[in-house]
């Protein structure tokens, strides 16, 4: 047995952890911008709480970029980067969901080295520029669902180019990792699921793909255990805790699983479906793409397969994988096909060229390796949702 494994994260988890946030933060400075977005912090108070908590431990500006929306844009990234260096910010948080947590660690990143946002996305052949520097950034989850609060991702879109890429690198890390499930009890039922089904991809993904990292597919294996019994009730019971505890819980695991493993092929042709149609939830596009993806991979990773279906209560033979996926995402309302999301079927040929394109440093580590034909192939089933 070989591997690496690398988090450079301090976690604090646990109801109350939010309001710990400007002891936290007084470590790294006296100057802060709170990055958020546009409502929901602000209605359910979390935002309210940390901002008392950093004026209370000493922070003399805080200042609040609230801007950013549902899949974010390297637009956002650029004008919170811009405020940090002019307002000699010395460290970040970010409070909300994977959002507002992938933002604030790209403006850590953005603010701290030259260029703008799309200079560090992962392009197959590589980022443009290279970072060297970064600020602190704590990262305070209000869903449960991508991980971002754990790993070095910030999933960005690009409106102008249609594309949505990743910015994937050690200095990318977020400091510290508040994780408080009582944050999660704001989500109503539908929201629950879209994010709670983003960590289960996560955690299938990085169980099944070609890379080995017993370490990171022992989180993922508890990650799915978690998600299936305990994401239908906090859909169907909002405001039960323990429920929420658990379900933070392995959104995090999921989320370090991916740090270590990445993900694989439904994630990758879901970033253009969502950066096309930016009003489709990634998850969402996760769900619509999930059965399809599952029955064209299954074979490729037999083993890990039957450990999936065998985790989520159905007999462990690879094929019965596809079976347990369709009916949990039935359980919690997540069935869904593309053009349900309003994805346009003569969009197909070009979502599928953006894979190919995009996305295809992501084919060898898949368990089947795909082909143009393929990816097309699959969004066309997708499309209508069977």
């Amino acid at each position: 047995m070989n591997f690496e494994f690398y988090l450079p994260v301090e976690i604090l988890f646990g109801v109350g952890v939010v309001d710990k946030v400007g002891q936290v933060g007084k470590r790294f400075g006296y100057r802060v911008l709170v990055v958020t977005g546009r409502k929901s912090t602000k209605e359910n108070g979390a935002l309210d709480r940390v901002i008392q908590s950093l004026k209370t431990n000493g922070a003399e500006e805080v200042l609040v970029f609230d801007r950013i929306e549902p899949n974010p844009t390297d637009k956002s990234v650029n004008s919170a980067s811009e405020i940090v260096v002019r307002e000699k910010v010395d460290y970040i948080v970010g409070l909300g969901g994977g959002s507002s947590l992938d933002s604030a660690k790209a403006v850590g990143l953005v603010s701290s080295n030259e260029g703008c946002a799309w200079d560090y996305v992962n392009y197959p052949e590589g980022p443009r520029l290279v970072p060297f520097l970064n600020r602190p950034v704590i990262c305070i989850p209000t869903t449960a669902g991508t991980g971002s609060e754990v790993n070095r991702y910030s999933v960005l879109s690009n409106p102008i180019r249609k594309e949505k890429m990743v910015i994937s690198h050690s200095l990318n890390y977020p400091k510290v990792a508040l994780i408080d499930p009582s944050l999660t009890l704001s989500m109503d039922g539908k929201l629950t699921a879209i994010t709670g089904v983003d960590a289960l991809m996560h955690a299938l993904e990085s169980l099944t793909n070609r890379l080995s990292n017993p370490l990171a597919e022992d989180l993922a294996v508890r990650a799915i255990a978690l998600i299936k019994k305990w994401l239908p009730v906090a859909v169907e019971e909002p405001q039960n805790l323990e429920a929420r505890t658990y379900m933070s819980y392995a959104a995090m695991l999921a989320g370090i699983a991916i740090d270590r493993k990445r993900v694989a092929l439904i994630h990758g042709m879901e970033h253009p479906v969502s950066a096309h149609y930016p009003q489709v939830a990634h998850a969402e596009g996760l769900a619509a793409l999930a059965v399809a993806v599952t029955e064209f991979n299954y074979r490729g990773n037999p083993e890990k397969y039957a450990l999936f279906a065998e985790l989520m209560g159905y007999p462990p033979e690879p094929h019965m994988a596809v079976r347990a996926l369709e009916d949990f995402l039935c359980k919690v309302g997540m069935r869904l096909s593309l053009k349900e999301l309003g994805v346009e079927r003569e969009k197909l040929e070009r979502l599928a060229e953006d894979v190919y394109m995009l996305a295809r440093g992501l084919f060898p580590i898949n368990p089947v390796e795909p082909t143009l034909e393929d990816i097309h192939r699959l969004y066309e089933k997708a499309y209508e949702g069977y």
